[in-house]
Order: C-alpha cells, then structure tokens, then sequence
C-alpha cells in the first residue's frame, strides 16, 4: 500500500533535517502525486529543498505551482505568496519586486503567519527604496486558476485539513533556519 500523508510528512522532514534535499524533494513530489496537492506541507517541502540546495528561482516556481493550480483555500495561496515574496526580497535582492506578493498576501495571511507581516513589510519597503534593481528578478506570481481536470490524482495521501491551518512545527523550524520569517 502507498504511503500515508503522515509516512510522507515524516520521510520528507526527516530528509531535510539531514541535508539531503533531493531526498525531501522526491517525498514531496511522491506526496503531491499521491493526493496531498491540496494541502501546503508538501509544497512547503518543495520550497525547503529548493533553498537548501541554494536554487531561490526554483523555489519560487514551486509556489507559483502550488498557488495557480493546486492550494484552494485562500490562505493557504496567501500564506505560499507570502514565501515567494519573502523569497524574492531575501534570496533573490530584489525587494520591489517582492512587495508585489508581500502587499497581496498580506490581508490573507493565516494567524500563523500574521505576526510577521508589518516588520517584514516594513523591512522590505525600507529595502526597496534603496534598491538599484530595476528588472524584476521574477515573473509575477500566478493565479488561482483551479485544479484542471488532468491533475486527478488517488487520494490516498489527502488528510483532511483546514485552510490556514498552521503545517507542522518541525517545517516551520526548518523554514525559520533557511531565513524565512515564519515564526
């Protein structure tokens, strides 16, 4: 039998807690494929291999992925733009670009999420005035478009989960050490 949301969650965190993030990748895209698309942990994964394997451009499709097609819930998308323009301001140095998502996101965010949101706003702003770059570093990000009919997938990874609800705590530690400011 495949494996079970939890078996993914615990494979997947247990691979980036020890660096290896092809191993965590391949969970994540195991548990996406298996049902769990509609759910942010996975993606989550996806975005914390990416950084750790210093590849912030990859990270960001990853999100744009998860936001145009997969997450349904409007907080959930809220709370993976919020990544992708953390992401693009911290990673990617360019914070005009990255207030596009961070403005967005913003009035969405989960309660998880909503204590960072006026310092990293204002941090981001303070950055943008003094930034040089004028090409955007990114496209802008997608939008919800709906899960097409040609993603059905079997549903033995799907757990029932609320959106905005918080992912798992050792995710978000994970997170919090790659720079991100989700705690």
């Amino acid at each position: 039998m495949p494996p079970s949301a939890s078996e993914f969650r615990e494979q997947a965190l247990t691979c980036l807690q020890t660096g290896d993030w092809r191993g965590a990748y391949r969970w994540a895209k195991g548990w996406i494929g298996s049902g769990g698309g509609t759910h942010i942990e996975p993606w989550l994964v996806y975005v914390a291999s990416t950084l750790t394997s210093e590849k912030a451009r990859d990270a960001v499709h990853s999100i744009d992925l998860a936001v145009g097609l997969w997450l349904p819930g409007a907080q959930d998308r809220a709370a993976m733009l919020w990544l992708r323009g953390c992401i693009v301001h911290r990673r990617l140095d360019d914070p005009r670009t990255a207030l596009r998502d961070l403005l967005v996101a913003g009035p969405a965010l989960p309660v998880w999420l909503a204590n960072q949101r006026d310092a990293e706003i204002a941090a981001c702003e303070e950055a943008a005035r003094h930034s040089r770059k004028r090409v955007p570093s990114v496209k802008q990000a997608w939008s919800y478009s709906g899960q097409p009919e040609t993603l059905r997938f079997p549903d033995h990874a799907h757990e029932p989960r609320s959106d905005g609800e918080a992912p798992d705590r050792r995710l978000i530690n994970i997170l919090v050490d790659l720079g991100l400011p989700v705690a």
